[in-house]
């Protein structure tokens, strides 16, 4: 990369860390491709020593509106009912907000010595995972799209009888960033699992794994309320590192990559 594009990087993620909306420049695209030259399939289990990330299950609530005494006009049942929907993904952001306040910090651990990342790239911007977080690599299979979600959602992949649940990561991740143009040149050629959950992002290149140093990082102050999905940032990498069992929970709760603002429209 140039040095105006390096730059026009680490201020991108600087205001993702930030919760600020800035530009970002156009910059080259030359990772080099180390991980799965040989394999159509890579299953990376976690070390034995390491306990297993535990993802919470999430309760989806639905508000239920409050008893009427007396309906006597058919028209202000209908209203009622009409309200009730609205309502489900203020239910699910609620419900997402009260799961991230609770559960501990899963970060932390990382902060505390070295661990071992897979990097990988998506429409220019490299992503980071921790491999304890990380459930396994796949190359892309047939996705069946399923009407009504989220234009973020790809559809459902099936890997060895499990369905698994394709995020188009680049959508999910930089909308804002996503012209009619980036979004032609983005070739999607493998699938990245998170933990033992059923969500995978899709990835153009896999970049190599390596292991990270906690001073190297750049660690978010306390929860990111708007991105929670961030940990930190990178520097030297320049890349985002991501907290899998945030962003778990807001996939789980069909939630988009600023938690506050609903998700896009479903096509």
């Amino acid at each position: 990369m140039s040095g105006s594009s390096d730059k026009a990087m680490m201020e991108y993620l600087n205001a993702l860390l930030e919760e600020e909306h800035k530009p970002v420049a156009d910059f080259d695209d030359e990772p080099v491709k180390r991980l799965l030259s040989q394999a159509t399939i890579l299953e990376i289990e976690p070390a034995a020593d390491n306990e297993e990330v535990q993802v919470p299950e999430i309760a989806v609530t639905t508000p239920v509106a409050e008893p009427v005494e007396t309906v006597e006009e058919p028209e202000q049942v209908e209203e009622i009912e009409q309200l009730e929907q609205p309502l489900e993904t203020a239910e699910q952001s609620v419900a997402a907000d009260e799961s991230l306040a609770t559960q501990p910090d899963a970060m932390e651990e990382y902060q505390q010595g070295d661990f071992q990342a897979l990097f990988f790239r998506v429409a220019g911007l490299t992503l980071a995972v921790p491999l304890k977080s990380l459930g396994g690599i796949h190359t892309i299979g047939k996705i069946s799209p399923i009407f009504g979600k989220p234009k973020w959602f790809k559809g459902i992949m099936t890997e060895r009888d499990e369905k698994l649940q394709v995020v188009d990561t680049a959508r999910w991740v930089m909308p804002e960033k996503l012209t009619p143009e980036l979004q032609e040149k983005i070739n999607y050629q493998y699938l990245i699992t998170l933990s033992d959950s059923p969500w995978g992002l899709l990835c153009e290149e896999l970049v190599d794994s390596e292991p990270l140093q906690p001073e190297a990082i750049q660690w978010r102050q306390g929860v990111n309320e708007k991105r929670p999905w961030l940990a930190g940032v990178v520097r030297q990498r320049m890349c985002a590192l991501l907290d899998v069992n945030a962003l778990i929970t807001l996939l789980d709760n069909g939630l988009g990559h600023i938690q506050s603002e609903p998700s896009e429209k479903p096509e």
